[in-house]
């Protein structure tokens, strides 16, 4: 093997496992070249891997792949496809070869010669692939979840709906607070504008399944809507188990960790279309809900020109 291929480490059995999970529609070659620009002078690395996703909108995949030899460890990487004809056929589940481009002047690299070396469709069976973090524009993971009252829920039931959705541990003293005061703020917000009200939902997730019961959270839940359990029909707090939880988090990039009986977590907050798409996310505490707000009411304004 020369410098600059791929030292394929776990992708061709990932490849297997999935054949025999899904099936296989047999092999598809084509080829697609990236302009490389002189912003993309220099070497380039050849690679082999699955796709794990891929945004319309952004004209990116995200790549399962092996360790790239000088370049890249064996990892989940984004990439940008030039030829719009190769990215159309490209879809999760697919084992690929290409070449890397770097890029100099985006954080974004690029890949060229692509080849479809087989065709494994997944389908709505996303939970064959390995979880990865989702790109904008991309579809949401359908990961079962419950409800304050102990209602079976996915993302897919609020289809049609703007779905503005943050991560949260009732036990949490410091950043969680916060964020729970200004998800309130962006409640009241859409509730001031009646069509954009109806056309939205909120869900606040626990990331300590073990101690945030249905109960607990319903609980919890009425503190920050005045008591009022009728405020659960737009803002919803919501439950999983530990399995579901770490693929939910590998999707809208959040991290934790428990130590000493508490849990450590970034903050991540997700706007979803109406289509199931990822719009936006915002990380951190520090944003201004009435840019939520707006961001949810536009995201609504093809239900309410309907």
């Amino acid at each position: 093997m020369q410098p600059g291929d791929v030292w394929n480490l776990g992708v061709g059995t990932l490849c297997v496992a999935l054949i025999a999970a899904v099936g296989c529609h047999g092999p598809a070659v084509q080829s697609g070249q990236v302009n490389a620009g002189p912003q993309n002078i220099g070497p380039t690395y050849r690679l082999r891997g699955v796709v794990l996703g891929k945004s319309s909108e952004m004209k990116e995949i995200t790549v399962h792949q092996g360790v790239i030899r000088d370049f890249e460890p064996a990892m989940n990487a984004v990439y940008k496809i030039g030829d719009a004809g190769v990215f159309q056929q490209l879809q999760p589940g697919d084992e690929i070869t290409g070449r890397v481009v770097p890029s100099i002047s985006d954080v974004v690299n690029g890949l060229a010669d692509v080849t479809i070396a087989s065709q494994v469709r997944v389908g709505a069976n996303m939970d064959a692939l390995p979880a990865h973090r989702l790109l904008i524009g991309e579809q949401v993971p359908q990961i079962p979840m419950v409800d304050q009252n102990s209602r079976k829920i996915v993302f897919a039931n609020y289809r049609g709906k703007a779905l503005l959705i943050t991560f949260i541990d009732s036990k949490c003293t410091d950043d969680c607070p916060i964020i729970m005061k200004r998800f309130a703020m962006v409640n009241m917000l859409l509730a001031a504008n009646g069509k954009a009200y109806a056309a939205s939902h909120l869900i606040s997730i626990s990331i300590d399944p073990a101690s945030d019961t249905p109960p607990v959270l319903r609980k919890y839940g009425l503190g920050y809507l005045d008591g009022k359990s009728a405020g659960f029909s737009h803002w919803e707090f919501a439950d999983l188990t530990p399995t579901n939880l770490k693929r939910l988090a590998t999707a809208f990039g959040v991290v934790y960790i428990e130590q000493h009986g508490d849990i450590d977590h970034t903050m991540q907050t997700a706007l979803i279309g109406e289509d199931g798409k990822l719009v936006k996310i915002w990380a951190g505490d520090q944003w201004d809900p009435s840019v939520l707000a707006k961001a949810v009411e536009a995201a609504t304004e093809n239900t309410r020109s309907a």
